[in-house]
């Protein structure tokens, strides 16, 4: 009886009660021992019984009408891992028929109450009754309070908007000084949210009755939040490992390193990749993609912005199928990119140089031509030593709604200058200008071709432009399959 004496006493529910009731209670109880995925109760079904969990954890569900007749299905609401907390209220309350159906995630344990006995009981001694029904509300009130927090997340996907309502809801009962009224400021900015989840992680542990109950209700609605936290964090990891890299390492050991890293981030998102039948069996080929929009929330203090889009194809498609990281041509940075300099130097990725770089420096004869002639002469060795190279022929990102922008004929004129010929992999993506944990990102690979194959006379400039130009065209119902792919649940 002590042990579950004990129990009684860290419960929410029965905190703060007189010891005689609890040694009623204690009394009364029956452990009950429920294997995983085991049904509780069922909604509908006589409540003849009161539950407190002791370990283990539970998934509450509502049964909601499907289009078809007669059919249903379940809605999850919460799930129960906190040993104290109680389930089946329904048998305090008229008509004594449950609301939820629970069902057991791994095995758990619960004390139990008979309605029958704690009727008695509550007849038998008033006082008891009074002060069971009292949090019995209370329960109410919380259940009533979480599912309007959760619905104005839902609506407006604001959680600081249904953290600050939460909040606000109780303010009246918080005590001035308590740390959650920081949570809402914490929240705004990428860098504290650390804080937020540090501070309410403690309160959920130490904090008052109240303060305990509130940290429970903000960390549920803060669930995408957290994974939003994960993802920047393992960013700035990423950024770390490759522009703090030691000066021995070799830019193909850090570019390595690099796709691992970004498996780990992408293995936080939802996302799908369709076509991968149609990469060849060998590496040393051209990978093309369109280019999306950097989401601003994933904006590092130092204002650079790892491009998500083409890491995708890199460590999901291209080192996921050959073992070895892709080589990406990127722009020079500008004078005043110096995180951006200092990411993509480490990675020894090619660089195309924009009109910016090089002209008045202590090289002017360096010219226009001279410089693509570089590029080319670099690339070339790289697809003959059996590299993949991730090319954006945009020259810029864009919406995925709007992309892909005009396609400049760099890559294409690349491919007709290799012996033997590259193939061209064409790769769309779509959802990657969006926050991660907000959408299903999707990437198609379409059927590989060589330029040769399509242009008589690759080299013919007139031609090798007709065909681009015609390209982004068909390429943009590519993104357009990408879309569709995510769209579909």
């Amino acid at each position: 009886m002590q042990e579950a004496i004990e129990h009684l006493e860290i419960s929410p529910f029965f905190e703060a009660m007189e010891q005689p009731w609890l040694e009623r209670l204690a009394l009364h109880a029956r452990l009950v021992r429920v294997g995983p995925g085991k049904e509780l109760l069922r909604a509908g079904d006589d409540a003849e019984s009161f539950y407190m969990l002791v370990s283990g954890s539970v998934r509450l569900c509502f049964d909601q009408a499907t289009s078809g007749k007669n059919e249903h299905r379940e809605v999850m609401v919460r799930t129960i891992s906190e040993p104290g907390r109680v389930i089946g209220w329904s048998a305090l309350v008229e008509p004594f028929h449950y609301r939820a159906t629970a069902r057991t995630i791994e095995h758990s344990e619960l004390y139990a109450w008979d309605r029958e006995w704690l009727e008695q009981e509550s007849d038998r001694v008033p006082e008891f009754g009074l002060e069971v029904m009292k949090r019995i509300l209370w329960v109410l009130g919380n259940r009533l309070r979480e599912t309007r927090i959760r619905l104005v997340a839902k609506r407006y996907e604001e959680e600081v908007i249904a953290i600050r309502a939460l909040l606000g809801d109780a303010a009246d009962q918080l005590s001035v000084t308590s740390p959650l009224h920081k949570i809402p400021y914490y929240l705004e900015n990428r860098l504290t949210l650390s804080d937020a989840f540090h501070t309410l992680e403690i309160l959920g542990e130490r904090g008052d009755h109240l303060e305990r109950n509130l940290s429970g209700l903000c960390l549920d609605v803060l669930g995408r939040v957290r994974t939003e936290l994960i993802i920047y964090q393992q960013l700035q990891l990423i950024y770390e490992i490759v522009a703090q890299a030691p000066e021995t390492a070799s830019p193909a050991h850090i570019r390595r390193r690099c796709c691992e890293e970004f498996q780990r981030l992408f293995a936080e998102t939802d996302y799908v990749i369709e076509g991968r039948e149609h990469l060849p069996d060998d590496p040393g080929h051209i990978f093309i993609m369109n280019h999306l929009d950097s989401h601003p929330e994933n904006s590092l203090p130092n204002d650079f912005r790892l491009t998500l889009d083409t890491h995708f194809v890199s460590a999901m498609i291209v080192f996921a199928k050959y073992g070895e990281a892709p080589i990406r041509v990127v722009r020079k940075s500008r004078p005043d990119e110096f995180g951006h300099q200092q990411y993509y130097d480490r990675l020894g990725y090619l660089y195309v140089l924009a009109g910016h770089v090089d002209e008045d420096t202590e090289h002017p004869e360096v010219m226009a031509e001279q410089r693509r002639r570089h590029f080319f002469d670099a690339a070339r060795s790289c697809l003959l030593e059996g590299q993949n190279l991730v090319i954006c022929p945009e020259g810029g990102n864009a919406s995925t709604e709007d992309s892909p922008k005009p396609f400049r004929a760099g890559a294409f004129r690349l491919a007709a200058m290799v012996r033997p010929e590259p193939l061209i992999v064409p790769v769309a993506v779509a959802n990657f200008d969006a926050k991660l944990t907000r959408t299903r990102l999707a990437a198609v690979v379409k059927r590989p071709f060589r330029l040769s194959e399509i242009l008589a006379n690759p080299n013919d400039n007139a031609s090798l432009y007709a065909f681009v130009n015609g390209y982004r065209e068909r390429f943009r119902g590519y993104v357009q399959e990408a879309r569709s792919l995510a769209a579909v649940r």
